[in-house]
C-alpha cells in the first residue's frame, strides 16, 4: 500500500493551515467595515445587524452539509470547488460598496455564506484525514489558530484603514479571497486521491469504527450532545464573534471603533496559546475535560462581559475568545475521529454551528433593539444570551470522554 511520506504529508497540513490565515483575514478585514457601514449610513437596526450575520451562517449551514457529504462520495475532487469558491468570493466582496439598502448587504452576505459553507468544509475534512491520529487534535488547533490570528490581523488592519473608504477596504479583503484559492488550488495538486482514500480506511479499519474505538457509523444519538453544545455555545459566540459585537461595544461601552477593533484583535491574539493548550489536553488527557474546561472558561468570561464596562470588558473577552478556542476544534476532532462518515459528522457539526449563529445573532439583534426602547440600555442582551452558553456547557457531561 502507498503511503504519503512525511514531507507532502506535512506539506499539504501546511497548505491548509496558511488557508486559513489568509482566508480568515479575508473574511475578518470586511465585518467591521460592513458592520459600521450599515448602522452608519444605511441607518439599520440593531435587528438588522444581527440578520447579516444570520444569513452569513444560515446559508453557510446548508452548505456545510452538502459540501461534507460531497467530501465522503468525491474525494479531493471539492477542493479545487473549494478554490474556485474563494475565487468567487473575491467578486462578490466588492458588491458591497454598491449596496444602498440593507435588504442589498444581507443578499451578499447571504452569498458569501453559501461560497464560504463550500469552501472551507472540505479543507477541514482533509486536514483530519491526512493528519497523524496522534497529533491530530493540535494539527486542527494549530489551523483553527492561525485562522484565529487571520480574525486578529483582520481586525488590525480594518483598524488602520478605518478612515479610509469601504471600496478600498473591500479592495484589500479581495486579494485575501484571492491569495485562499490559490493556497487552496496547491493544496488539491499535492494530495494524492488514492492515500487519502487509504488514510479513510486506516482511520476507521476494517470493521468500520473510529480509531479511537468509538461509534459504528453516524450514530445520530451519539452526535447529538455534540451537536447541542456547537448550538449552544455558537448562538453566544454569534454575538461576541459576529457584527454585533462592534456595534454593542461602540454603543453600550462608549468604546471608539477603532478601540473596539483592537480589543477585539487583542483578545484574538492571546486565545492562540490557550488554543493549543487545550487541544495538548485533548490529545494527552481527555478531550471530555478539555471540552468541560474550553465552555466553563466561555460562561466566566460571558458573565464578566455582563457586570464590566471599558477596558475590563477586554479580560471579558480574553476568556470568552480563549474558551471558544478550544470549543471549535475540539468539535472538529471528535467529529472526524469517532465517526465513520467522517464528512458527514463534520458537515453536522459546522451546520449547528451555523444554525446555532443564525439563531443568536437575529435574537441578539431583536433583543437589543427592544431593550434600547423599553429601558434605554441593552446591557441584559449579554446575560440573555449566556443562557444556551450555560445548556451547551451542562450537555458537555453527556459526552463519552476517552484517552487517544
Amino acid at each position: 500500500m502507498v503511503v504519503m511520506g512525511v514531507g507532502r504529508t506535512y506539506s499539504v497540513i501546511t497548505c491548509m493551515v496558511l488557508t486559513a490565515f489568509i482566508g480568515t483575514v479575508a473574511f475578518r478585514v470586511s465585518i467591521p467595515a460592513v458592520a459600521y457601514y450599515t448602522r452608519d449610513i444605511l441607518e439599520s437596526s440593531a435587528l438588522g445587524i444581527g440578520l447579516l450575520t444570520s444569513a452569513f451562517f444560515g446559508a453557510r449551514a446548508l452548505s456545510a452539509i452538502a459540501s461534507g457529504r460531497l467530501c465522503d462520495k468525491y474525494g479531493r475532487k471539492l477542493l479545487y470547488i473549494s478554490s474556485a469558491s474563494f475565487a468567487v468570493n473575491a467578486l462578490v466582496v466588492n458588491l458591497y460598496p454598491q449596496a444602498s439598502t440593507i435588504e442589498q448587504v444581507i443578499l451578499i452576505r447571504l452569498g458569501q455564506g453559501l461560497l464560504n459553507g463550500i469552501a472551507w468544509v472540505p479543507i477541514q475534512v482533509f486536514l483530519g484525514r491526512v493528519s497523524p491520529n496522534e497529533v491530530r487534535g493540535r494539527v486542527y488547533s494549530i489551523y483553527f489558530a492561525l485562522g484565529s490570528l487571520g480574525g486578529m490581523v483582520g481586525n488590525v488592519v480594518y483598524s488602520a484603514l478605518v478612515s479610509t473608504s469601504l471600496s478600498t477596504i473591500m479592495h484589500v479583503s479581495s486579494l485575501c479571497f484571492i491569495a485562499s484559492s490559490l493556497t487552496t488550488l496547491t493544496t488539491s495538486v499535492l494530495v494524492k486521491e488514492h492515500v487519502v482514500s487509504n488514510l479513510m480506511g486506516g482511520r476507521g479499519g476494517a470493521s468500520g469504527k473510529a480509531s479511537y474505538g468509538g461509534y459504528v457509523g453516524l450514530g445520530l444519538i451519539s452526535i447529538a450532545p455534540i451537536v447541542v453544545v456547537i448550538v449552544g455555545s455558537s448562538m453566544f459566540n454569534s454575538v461576541v464573534r459576529g457584527d454585533l459585537i462592534y456595534i454593542y461595544m461602540n454603543e453600550a461601552l462608549s468604546l471608539k471603533k477603532e478601540v473596539v477593533a483592537q480589543y477585539v484583535a487583542i483578545a484574538i491574539l492571546a486565545s492562540l496559546p490557550t488554543s493549543y493548550l487545550l487541544s495538548w489536553v485533548s490529545d494527552r488527557v481527555s478531550e471530555g475535560l478539555a471540552l468541560k474546561v474550553s465552555l466553563a472558561m466561555a460562561v466566566a468570561g460571558a458573565s464578566i462581559l455582563y457586570v464590566s464596562s471599558g477596558f475590563h470588558a477586554l479580560v471579558a473577552l480574553l476568556m470568552i475568545y480563549g474558551g471558544f478556542s478550544g470549543i471549535v476544534p475540539i468539535a472538529r476532532r471528535l467529529a472526524i475521529s469517532r465517526f465513520r462518515l467522517g464528512g458527514t459528522a463534520l458537515g453536522i457539526v459546522n451546520a449547528s454551528g451555523n444554525l446555532g449563529n443564525v439563531a443568536g445573532s437575529a435574537i441578539a439583534g431583536y433583543v437589543y433593539d427592544s431593550l434600547t426602547k423599553v429601558y434605554g440600555s441593552t446591557r441584559s442582551v449579554v446575560l440573555l444570551m449566556m443562557a444556551p452558553l450555560v445548556i451547551a456547557f451542562l450537555s458537555s457531561f453527556l459526552i463519552r470522554s476517552s484517552k487517544s
